[in-house]
C-alpha cells in the first residue's frame, strides 16, 4: 500500500513515495520551519511615563476634591446621591490606575513590591502621595 503525500504549497497529492519535489508546483515537499518573528523592542521613556503618572494624579486629586464638594452637597441638600456615588466611583478608578502607574514605575526603579503595597495600602491616601513624590523625583 502506497502512502501519499500532500504538497506544502498547492495542496497537489503526490503518489510516489520517495518524492522531493511537487509535480504540479515545482515546490520542495520537505517540511519548512516557519519563519519566527523577530520581535522589536519598545523603547519607552521614562520622561512619558513620569507625565502619564502626574496627569493620572492630578485626576485622582480632582476626583478626591469633587468627591468632597459632592458629598457636602448631598448632605446639606438631601439629595443628588447618585451624582456623589458616581463621582465616589470615579476615585476609586483613578486611584487603582494611579496605583498600577506607579507599580510600574517602582518596578523600573527596582522597588520591593511588599514595601510598596505595604505603604499604599495601610495608609492609602498619605503612601499614594508619598509614593508618587518619591518615584517621580528621580
Amino acid at each position: 500500500m502506497k502512502s501519499t503525500m500532500n504538497c506544502y504549497e498547492c495542496g497537489h497529492h503526490i503518489k510516489r513515495d520517495l518524492a522531493k519535489f511537487c509535480d504540479h508546483c515545482g515546490s520542495s515537499l520537505e517540511i519548512k520551519l516557519k519563519k519566527t518573528s523577530t520581535q522589536k523592542e519598545v523603547v519607552i521613556k521614562m520622561e512619558d511615563e513620569i507625565d502619564q503618572a502626574a496627569n493620572l494624579f492630578l485626576l485622582w486629586n480632582s476626583a478626591i476634591a469633587a468627591a468632597f464638594v459632592f458629598y457636602i452637597i448631598h448632605v446639606m441638600t438631601d439629595g443628588y446621591l447618585y451624582l456623589f456615588l458616581l463621582v465616589l466611583f470615579m476615585l476609586v478608578v483613578s486611584w487603582i490606575l494611579l496605583l498600577t502607574k506607579l507599580h510600574d514605575l517602582a518596578s523600573r526603579y527596582h522597588q520591593s513590591k511588599k514595601q510598596f503595597i505595604l505603604m499604599n495600602f495601610g495608609l492609602p491616601i498619605i503612601g499614594t502621595f508619598y509614593s508618587f513624590i518619591k518615584l517621580t523625583q528621580k
